[in-house]
């Protein structure tokens, strides 16, 4: 199967491609205001990004669960305004560029994995991207982990849209190479899908070793997303509201277990929606207002949450 980076390789091609012989054909003729159209072409994600706001918005204005759930110690996120939804969909459509345009089928290798010779007693990172993803999506992530010393693997799941626990499989290696390199179980970092290739990976696994990972998952669709409903791959099956794999993974969970998570989520979230499926009962739900899905890995909180973890690695978060 075709790599994430190819296929995106491709379709970047492709539309600078049509935008350049559009703009070409059109300024040959003078006929400059319809030339400038075919800046449309490198921003095709537009209108899907404007279907996915508007039902995520249609569904926060009506989902009670938002009101009741809020981040620990602080209110509920409110239903955003009409201003503040334009602004999550033009943060979003900007990142898209720079993300599905750039880091994933370009620069996916530009930030090789950081396993330094003095890695040991330091703990580490374990990134895990989410669907129709690879590694480039954490760039801005691995650069700034590197520039602070932190030890980290960021995998890329294959093969992409495949069943999630089949991908799940390439974070035993990861896990050991940070295991061996710094002596502790790194800290798993999920975003979107990879929050649940993280616990599927971890349903695998002791409870013994499970509850001593720390997992930290933004805008992980834990009790699926209305949005996999037009997906027909398996994973985005796996990801429906309802479906088996999320009903299995939830009875494989123990309460212990669940203490060591801390799910992330927006009202905002174009994505996962209902916002309240990012997250789970027993976890640290942390709210995160104004942000939609790709913006949430850019949010300071959770990177400054992630530093602070790994400056006391012994020490388990205590609930709210």
């Amino acid at each position: 199967m075709m790599s994430v980076a190819r296929i995106q390789q491709i379709t970047s091609l492709v539309l600078i491609g049509l935008a350049l012989t559009w703009f070409a054909a059109w300024s040959a003729q003078g006929q400059w205001s319809i030339a400038a159209l075919a800046l449309l072409a490198v921003v095709p994600h537009v209108p899907a990004l404007a279907f996915e706001m508007l039902w995520a918005a249609h569904l926060a204005r009506h989902e009670s669960a938002r009101r009741a759930i809020g981040s620990e110690g602080l209110p509920p996120q409110p239903y955003p305004g009409k201003r503040v939804w334009l602004r999550a969909a033009c943060h979003e459509a900007a990142l898209a560029i720079r993300v599905f345009g750039w880091q994933q089928p370009w620069a996916h290798g530009a930030q090789p994995d950081h396993l330094p010779d003095n890695s040991q007693g330091r703990r580490g990172v374990l990134l895990v991207h989410g669907f129709l993803c690879n590694r480039g999506f954490w760039n801005p992530w691995m650069a700034r982990l590197r520039a602070a010393g932190v030890p980290f693997v960021a995998v890329t799941l294959e093969p992409p849209m495949a069943d999630i626990a089949l991908q799940a499989r390439a974070l035993g290696q990861a896990r050991a190479q940070l295991f061996e390199a710094t002596g502790f179980e790194p800290l798993l970092v999920g975003h979107s899908m990879g929050g649940l290739v993280i616990r599927s990976h971890l349903a695998g696994q002791s409870d013994e070793l499970a509850v001593r990972c720390e997992v930290i998952t933004i805008g992980s669709p834990h009790h699926g997303t209305a949005l996999a409903r037009l997906g027909l791959s398996r994973a985005a099956v796996q990801m429906r509201p309802g479906s088996d794999f999320l009903r299995d993974l939830a009875q494989r969970e123990s309460a212990e277990r669940l203490e060591r998570l801390t799910c992330y989520w927006s009202v905002c979230d174009n994505i996962v929606f209902p916002a309240s499926h990012a997250t789970l009962a027993g976890a640290h739900n942390r709210a995160v207002p104004h942000l939609p899905h790709v913006g949430l890995a850019d949010a300071p909180a959770i990177f400054e949450e992630v530093l602070g973890r790994l400056s006391s690695p012994q020490v388990r978060p205590q609930r709210a």
